[in-house]
Order: C-alpha cells, then structure tokens, then sequence
C-alpha cells in the first residue's frame, strides 16, 4: 500500500530518532528520490517549539549551499506536521562504514579535507554545526562525503536564554567548551575539535573519549588528554597524528584557527609535507 504525507509519496522508512523519523521518499510531481525527515513532537506543548527548529534548521540549509553539505529541497508542514525535504544522496554514514571495515588513510584524508572545507563554508556565514560525529558524514557511491543534519547548528549573535547553560551536541566528539554549556563562547574551534574527533576515531576505530555515561565521557573530555592515536594504531603516519591532536587541544586557542587551516594541513600530508600546526594559513574567523 502506498502511504503519501503532502505531495510525497513514501518508499520506506530509512531511520528513526527521538523526535523525527526520515523517509525515502518521491516528489510526487518532480518523481526525484528524496530524504523525507519528518518531525514528531514528544508532547502536545511542544509543537511550537519543533516548528520553530525546523524552519530555523531550514533558513540555516538556505545559506550555506556547498558541494559537500547535503542541499535542502524543501521545508514546511502537513496536518500541522512540519518537515524537510532533501535530495537523496545514495551512499552510507561514517558510522555504517567503520562497522564494515577500517577505511584506508588517504580515503580518510581526501574526506575529511573537503569535509573541513563545509564546514569552513559554513563559519564564513557566522554558522556552527555543534553536532559533527560519524553518523552526520555521509559518503556517496562515488566516495564524495557530505555533512548533514543541521538541527542543532547555532548561528553566531543569537540570544541564549540568560542563566540557562545547555549542552548540547554529541558527548564522544563535543569540545570541552561545549560540554561545559559554553554556548556564547561558542567560536569555529568547537566544530574544528569535533573534526579531529572524527578523524581520531576513524584512523584508530574509537572517539578520543568514551565512557558507560555520557556525564563520564563529557567529563574525561574536560579533564583529561586523549590517549595519543599511534598508541592504538602503530602503522599511524606521525604527521596525520599531530594534526588530531592539534585540534583535540583543551584549549581553542591551541587549536586549528579556523576549519580552513586544518583543511590546509590535511591536504599538505596528502601531499607528502609536514603540516603547518594550529596557525595554518588562514586567520581566525571570529575573535
């Protein structure tokens, strides 16, 4: 039985979370394959609330448009329901790719440069994703990485509610500022922390920090220094190793200065060079 939400018609379900489910889905004129990410609020009161996360996280996707962020297609509500639409992009998760295999170093290197690089798009426009992990890195048939799911992104000048200090993100791979409630601390050095998170985990099979709790696991990442990643990889390039680690730093201002440089840097060990360290080649964006 065919089952259709608006002008979508629903192939399957491909995963659910707390408060949305995402679809594959067809636009029933256009007949082009789309992620269909419908929101469920958890109670009744909280309607307004998922609507106004859903047409921010939309406004957001309408400003940083770039090759490797996965591209809105469409926003809005059905029944009183709100939705977004993208374009569906065949390939799999980060997190689905380390449960199949460790992926090869230059692999790695060649995603997480042009990875970077969105993300360095998206500070340019004052945007922080907060939320970076595996699972938000999808890679295409044809191996191009995308970064998706941009609902807790927070863009530089809004208003936090006064007093109130919230963590939010992903424990294994959230920086000790956000982990600390930070937010209006908040610079491109949180979201550069989390890229060499990812990489850590995808050169050595594990987050930098993981515990049974995530109080546990955000603790060990405000107080303790990760285990270095040639430690638990032997065959680890040195050089890939100093660039986790330079973005893996306590402290923002000993990290990467934007996710620009750390691009920079990955791609100089892709061509066989020494990297630059924390100053890279570009300034910090915001001070």
């Amino acid at each position: 039985m065919v089952r259709q939400f608006g002008d979508f018609i629903i192939d399957k379900e491909l995963w659910r979370s707390e408060q949305s489910t995402v679809y594959l889905a067809r636009a029933a004129r256009e007949k082009c394959a789309i992620a269909l990410k419908v929101l469920y609020p958890r109670a009744p009161h909280t309607i307004k609330e998922i609507l106004r996360g859903a047409s921010r996280e939309a406004a957001i996707l309408r400003e940083i448009k770039h090759e490797n962020i996965v591209p809105l297609y469409r926003a809005g509500e059905f029944e009183g329901v709100p939705y977004l639409s993208f374009l569906f992009i065949q390939g799999l998760g980060l997190d689905q790719i380390l449960k199949n295999r460790r992926p090869e170093p230059a692999e790695v290197l060649a995603w997480m440069s042009a990875v970077a690089r969105a993300v360095h798009h998206a500070h340019g426009k004052g945007i922080f994703h907060r939320d970076l992990k595996p699972r938000n890195i999808l890679i295409d048939d044809a191996g191009k990485p995308h970064v998706l799911d941009w609902g807790l992104a927070w863009r530089k000048g809004d208003i936090s509610e006064k007093g109130v200090q919230k963590i939010i993100g992903t424990p294994a791979y959230m920086s000790p500022e956000q982990a600390r409630g930070e937010e209006e601390r908040l610079t491109p050095a949180a979201d550069v922390y989390s890229l060499g998170a990812i990489l850590y985990q995808l050169v050595t099979g594990k987050p930098p920090f993981e515990a049974e709790t995530s109080w546990k696991t955000l603790q060990m990442a405000m107080s303790l220094p990760p285990q270095p990643p040639t430690e638990l990889n032997s065959a680890l390039d040195p050089r890939i190793e100093k660039v986790i680690m330079t973005c893996l730093s306590k402290d923002p201002g000993q990290r990467y200065s934007s996710a620009g440089a750390l691009a920079d840097d990955i791609d100089r060990v892709i061509e066989n060079k020494e990297p630059r360290g924390p100053g890279g080649l570009l300034g910090r964006l915001f001070s």
